[in-house]
């Protein structure tokens, strides 16, 4: 699954286009400029969703039902903004460290491999951020595989979304 940022939508349409014709490949929202909620009103949180999802739509011809926090971090504001728009908010349990350009592509493996269970989601970033990410990949890949791990988008590893009290009845 790619959380993809608004802006970063915008920017790169095509590789976006690319990635939403990949059956293995999911979409999720990013928000739109990646800002700490923490420090947004619900307006702005609002918009941060909205804004992405439209583009979502607009770029790749769907939406998402996945948000995942930037930073990982969200106020009672965020989780409301989320609830309301049935949106789903998506955290990580493996950290790669790939930001950091002394992380290299052993160095990301080991995390994983420390790290790695079953039901993990694996936090890695392509936005020039993930110094050595691409160069990982295939020993991550690898070795998950080698270990029995099955690779699945976030929202086969979650399933359905729970249904509302309303949709129920």
């Amino acid at each position: 699954t790619f959380f993809a940022g608004g802006d970063w939508l915008r920017s790169h349409p095509e590789e976006a286009r690319r990635l939403a014709a990949n059956p293995r490949f999911e979409l999720g929202n990013h928000s739109w400029g990646h800002p700490d909620l923490r420090r947004l009103s619900a307006g702005e949180i609002a918009v941060e969703i909205d804004r992405t999802e439209a583009e979502l739509i607009r770029v790749a011809g769907r939406s998402s039902r996945l948000f995942r926090l930037p930073f990982g971090t969200h106020t009672p504001a965020t989780l409301q903004a989320a609830t309301v728009r049935g949106v789903r908010i998506i955290q990580w349990d493996v950290v790669t460290g790939d930001p950091d350009p002394g992380m290299d592509a052993a160095a990301i493996l080991k995390e994983v491999q420390r790290g790695a269970r079953n039901g993990s989601i694996i936090i890695m970033h392509a936005n020039g951020r993930g110094w050595h990410t691409a160069e990982a990949l295939p020993q991550m890949i690898a070795f998950l595989r080698g270990r029995g791990f099955e690779l699945v988008t976030v929202s086969e590893l979650l399933g359905p979304a729970p249904s509302s009290p309303a949709e129920g009845d």
